[in-house]
């Protein structure tokens, strides 16, 4: 017998009269309002934020649901689940050991779920009878609310309108406990507006998967992994989510529903170089791409139009089934290959106009709710366009409390380093000096997790603070006298670098 189904039979009696959980405080992700104390650089505050947690998913599920078919000993849904996780290299909080006699279970459960990134929720038909499984759902759904994490709920044998509206079991469930168990109403109360608010969350639905159960855990896998990966790209939740409502794309629990609208929108966004907008782009690109039926992701950079033209109508037409007729002019092709599709195209790294005009140059070229992305140092790239809607996104370098989370998880990756607080002080300074921009903070943090020494890190502290100064200075004279020579301001910052790429600072890219 697993723990939960022991714990499920106990609750009947021992815990019938227990309050819901409270909240418990649990590592801040990136997107959510730090505490003052972390916010002001408190280390025995901000040293847990920057942390990593124990689990990757903490999974709740009712046992004789999806552990079993049936009664006898074959593994179910859980334990296929539980296999393709694991071979995926995600870690999970297993709870099939069976526990000590009289040992407490909720403790264990409790910091679990405080130690875990992505929740994952399986409504069963019977999943309400168990009390211990309404108590973890509630303590996820606090720390959801506080801290952000995602919440993945899988419908297995049970549709979503069952649990949002408490129909069927759910209901019978909850009557049960109150009229029968003597639970008290505010209890009651918490599990049915809980039970609502995951009832009406994205997930996915084993009956409306045409597939099989492997591939159906698989999508669930999958969408875990992307998860996993957007929270190690620090602070750019946020970002994500922006963009997605200038996109008009309905968004929630990182997963991009539907493209609203019929109307082609252009979204460019813009900032100085190594702030992100590549990664930003992405992410979105990655998010978005199955609602469309043509996608590319063009990198530009210092490439020759026609070069990136040939690349866009080759990365288009392997999509398509259907033979197009090429055109004498490869804008005309694109046209002709867009305009009765839903397209998403990423232009990264556009700097010239002539680039915008050959790729994209009108949208009117693509089909109703397509969407065309251009990441770029300069504004008004889309300025040509007369139709359509179009905006900007500016993403700003990040701020320090989002440096510095970065800056610790490429210099410490959760290791505890050689007298810590001193370390610890450097990097809140040295991920000050470098001014909030991630490709920087990763490359100077990796360079300097490759030789823990304090001599090294207060030298490199020195020169960036040097830079810094210069930088400042710099913007300052751009501001006085505007229009004036670039070029020779740079040269001071430049002597800076050089200095530190002379410490053996490697070249490392930013995380994509």
């Amino acid at each position: 017998m697993t723990r939960r189904n022991q714990a499920s039979a106990a609750n009947n009696t021992a815990r019938a009269h227990e309050q819901a959980p409270a909240a418990d405080h649990v590592v801040l992700p990136v997107d959510e309002p730090s505490t003052p104390d972390a916010a002001a650089g408190n280390p025995e505050s901000s040293s847990t934020s920057s942390s990593s947690p124990r689990f990757d998913v903490f999974l709740n599920f009712r046992g004789y649901d999806t552990r079993y078919r049936g009664l006898d000993t074959r593994y179910g849904f859980v334990d296929h689940l539980f296999r393709q996780l694991d071979d995926a290299g995600i870690r999970f909080f297993n709870d099939q050991c069976d526990p000590c006699p009289g040992k407490e279970l909720w403790p264990e459960f409790k910091e679990a779920i405080k130690q875990s990134r992505i929740f994952i929720v399986i409504f069963s038909k019977d999943y309400a009878f168990s009390m211990f499984c309404l108590k973890e759902l509630v303590a996820m759904w606090e720390c959801r609310k506080t801290n952000g994490q995602n919440i993945i709920p899988i419908f297995y044998n049970v549709e979503p309108r069952e649990v949002r509206h408490l129909k069927g079991a759910y209901g019978q469930a909850l009557r049960y406990f109150e009229d029968v168990q003597g639970v008290d109403s505010g209890t009651i109360e918490t599990w049915r507006e809980v039970l609502r608010e995951m009832g009406a969350l994205p997930g996915f639905t084993r009956e409306n998967h045409n597939g099989g159960e492997g591939q159906f855990i698989k999508e669930v896998v999958a969408e875990v992994v992307q998860l996993l990966k957007e929270d190690k790209l620090v602070g750019i939740k946020n970002h994500v989510q922006g963009m997605m409502k200038k996109l008009g794309v309905a968004y929630c629990e990182g997963r991009a529903i539907i493209v609203q609208g019929e109307e082609v929108r252009g979204v460019e966004i813009c900032g100085e170089q190594g702030v992100g907008k590549t990664t930003l782009a992405k992410a979105v690109f990655d998010k978005m791409r199955e609602l469309f039926h043509l996608h590319s992701f063009l990198e530009i950079r210092s490439e020759e139009v026609q070069f990136s033209k040939d690349k866009l109508i080759a990365d288009l037409k392997s999509q398509i089934l259907a033979t197009h007729e090429s055109s004498s002019e490869e804008t005309e092709e694109i046209a002709s290959l867009c305009h009765d599709a839903k397209v998403l195209i990423v232009l990264d790294g556009v700097d010239k106009d002539e680039q915008i005009k050959a790729l994209a140059g009108k949208l009117t070229w693509f089909g109703p709710g397509s969407r065309i992305i251009v990441t770029t140092n300069k504004k008004n790239v889309f300025k040509a366009f007369n139709v359509g809607a179009v905006e900007e996104y500016t993403v700003k370098p990040m701020d320090q409390r989002h440096a510095h989370k970065l800056f610790c998880l490429h210099a410490f990756q959760g290791d505890a380093a050689q007298d810590v607080s001193e370390y610890f002080g450097l990097s809140l300074d040295i991920a000050e000096a470098i001014g909030g921009l991630p490709s920087e903070i990763v490359r100077q943090a990796s360079s300097l997790r490759e030789e823990m020494n304090m001599t090294r890190w207060k030298t490199t502290l020195g020169l960036l603070q040097q830079k810094a100064k210069s930088r400042k200075k710099r913007r300052t004279i751009q501001v006085s006298y505007s229009g004036g020579s670039e070029r020779k301001n740079s040269i001071s910052d430049n002597l800076f670098t050089s200095a530190i790429q002379d410490l053996s600072i490697n070249q490392s890219a930013f995380v994509s």
